[in-house]
């Protein structure tokens, strides 16, 4: 594919315009059931024959090797050649039987297109869908990732952003869920030390935490509409009488420490898809901003590069 069409079709999908093209059925959050267990049990790792397969990768062996019970610590791989561009009814027959199986891929943004059309014309059921890049060209926050989730059950942005703070890398992470249940409807681990946390309103199932800025601030860096009543627009999720949850204490994360991005991505996705629920609220959207006060810290060190992630049930 030439370089052409395949920025065209990486502008058309950033941004969330994923939408637009056809979301697959996304799964509703369910109770805990054979088919739910068997899913995680059978987890799969697809490469979609990309320059950040090795990274992300690592980050998933690192995930499974924590939290893969079933697997024995190593999550099986399946890696694409050029299936999707030459072949694509060769990854719809492997869609179609792979039976209570959970895959968890990623792949470019030409790619995804194809993909996500066979996923949706598949009928498979997709929990998370994620567009991450990295770009040098944002001297403000370089690197971003945004979600479409079906639940908070299958949020990995609060692991994810717990992981790249550690390293100071300044980043964004927007989630917009399709069900705001959480399963058993108490927030898990909800409270990150680095971050303020803050909620709308006039949009109480808006969440925003922020670290190196004020909520206004990071609202207007992600998108998010702000008002001139900065003082009114956001309360604390902490001190608030009328959130109905209270925020648990802060816990200890028990995870691996990653100098790249990529890989903490593919631990955040894989450890999700596993089962581990870290930092979940109950809301229809949320994100987290974060700005060290380190400034272009480690930026030389990141990798410049963007891809879409996919976590599916079959």
């Amino acid at each position: 594919m030439d370089e052409t069409r395949r920025s065209l079709i990486k502008g058309v999908l950033t941004g969330g315009t994923l939408l637009a093209l056809g979301i697959p059925v996304i799964s509703q959050a369910a109770s805990v059931n054979q088919a739910l267990v068997d899913n995680v049990r059978n987890c799969h790792l697809l490469l979609g024959n990309t320059p950040i397969d090795e990274e992300f990768a690592r980050g998933a062996q690192a995930a499974c090797s924590l939290y893969g019970n079933y697997l024995d610590g190593t999550l099986p791989t399946f890696q694409l050649e050029d299936e999707l561009l030459i072949s694509p009814l060769h990854i719809g027959d492997l869609l179609a039987q792979s039976c209570n199986m959970r895959w968890i891929a990623i792949m470019d943004y030409a790619n995804a297109a194809i993909f996500n059309e066979l996923i949706r014309n598949s009928g498979r059921r997709l929990l998370a869908l994620g567009s991450h890049i990295f770009t040098s060209n944002n001297k403000t926050i370089p690197l971003r990732h945004v979600w479409t989730v079906a639940s908070p059950e299958y949020s990995a942005a609060g692991l994810l952003a717990s992981t790249l703070s550690q390293n100071q890398h300044d980043f964004s992470i927007v989630e917009n869920f399709l069900e705001q249940s959480i399963g058993d409807g108490v927030l898990k681990n909800t409270s990150l030390a680095e971050f303020s946390s803050y909620w709308q309103t006039d949009q109480p199932a808006t969440h925003i935490h922020c670290s190196g800025m004020s909520p206004e601030e990071a609202s207007q860096l992600i998108g998010w509409k702000t008002s001139e009543k900065t003082k009114a627009l956001f309360s604390q999720v902490a001190s608030s009488s009328n959130f109905s949850n209270r925020v648990l204490s802060d816990v200890a994360i028990d995870h691996p420490r990653f100098d790249d991005w990529i890989e903490a991505t593919g631990f955040a996705v894989v450890a999700t898809a596993l089962g581990v629920k870290m930092h979940q609220q109950t809301c229809s959207s949320r994100a987290f901003v974060y700005r060290s006060d380190q400034r272009n810290h480690h930026r030389h060190e990141l990798s410049e590069k963007s891809f879409v992630s996919f976590v599916i049930d079959v």
